[in-house]
């Protein structure tokens, strides 16, 4: 799987590769060093028309102006393989950019994941995933809940992370954002 994303700001992106450090010392959790770059998604698809996907994120990059991100504690998406997270408030500003992102991507998007659709997409940053099971899940969340988790940080880029099945993912294309 591939993704649109955007890289989070330089603070808060040593803060995230601290904490898989400290859970992969603590909690053999390693998982998510399959994508090794504190982001947020946009959209994730299965590929993309590789022809037209480094035009389109230009385009739209000059669209998009650098925005204020709030983050707001640490949630679960449950399931057979659980992922911690970071959750981000998803307001009006998010919501449109998302939207617009969306919409131009997915015209060149193959197999794109439906839980990043505008109406079901949760904005967050994955904190741990794919290693996280019964026996270990309330042990790291003990283990994080006493961490401030409501950081406030700018966003200026549009981000592809390019992840065939089984690679560790690769940044591919990085923008700024200029609207």
């Amino acid at each position: 799987m591939h993704g649109l994303v955007s890289l989070i700001e330089e603070e808060y992106y040593q803060r995230v590769e601290d904490i898989w450090g400290r859970l992969k010392k603590s909690f053999n959790l390693e998982g998510i060093l399959i994508t090794p770059f504190p982001h947020f998604s946009w959209q994730v698809a299965e590929d993309y028309d590789f022809d037209l996907l480094e035009q389109k994120m230009e385009e739209i990059s000059l669209t998009i102006k650098p925005f204020v991100l709030y983050t707001a504690g640490l949630g679960i998406f449950t399931g057979e393989k659980p992922v911690i997270f970071i959750a981000i408030n998803k307001n009006n500003q998010l919501i449109e950019i998302h939207k617009k992102i969306w919409e131009m991507f997915n015209e060149i998007a193959f197999n794109s994941l439906e839980h990043y659709k505008s109406e079901n997409w949760i904005p967050h940053i994955s904190i741990a995933y794919e290693d996280v099971s019964k026996n270990n899940i309330g042990e790291v969340m003990r283990y994080l809940a006493f961490e401030n988790f409501y950081w406030k940080m700018k966003i200026d880029n549009l981000a592809f992370i390019f992840e065939p099945t089984g690679e560790i993912g690769k940044l591919k294309y990085r923008f700024k954002l200029q609207g």
